[in-house]
């Protein structure tokens, strides 16, 4: 994906080339970065080892909105069509939280096939 990408990829870049492949030690390089998709606050990014070829995987990372942006205060509380919404469904739990880590991992470098088109 090629033409300006603004700040927030080449802090990705520089972040991900600070650590290095656990397959043969080596730091990844800004070649090995690759920016997949990118939507108002939030890149997608798939890292790969330049030196033996390992992905380390896709990720996807949240931005700083701009400036420009009002930021809205803190919330506090739920609104009450949220409390509404959610009153009837079971809280998250710990296994929850596991099963969709282990989804998401299982979904191998071809995830993007689930995403559904625009």
């Amino acid at each position: 994906m090629g033409g300006d990408h603004g700040s927030g990829f080449q802090a990705i870049q520089e972040y991900f080339q600070q650590k290095v492949c656990r397959f043969c030690s080596r730091q990844f390089q800004q070649e090995g970065i690759e920016l997949l998709r990118q939507e108002p606050g939030v890149l997608v990014v798939r890292v790969t080892c330049r030196a033996c070829g390992h992905p380390l995987g896709v990720a996807i990372v949240g931005t700083a909105p701009s400036r420009t942006e009002q930021k809205p205060s803190r919330q506090t509380e739920w609104t009450k069509r949220d409390r509404r919404r959610l009153a009837d469904k079971p809280k998250i739990t710990y296994d929850d939280v596991l099963s969709a880590h282990l989804f998401f991992q299982g979904l191998g470098s071809d995830w993007a096939k689930h995403i559904p088109a625009r």
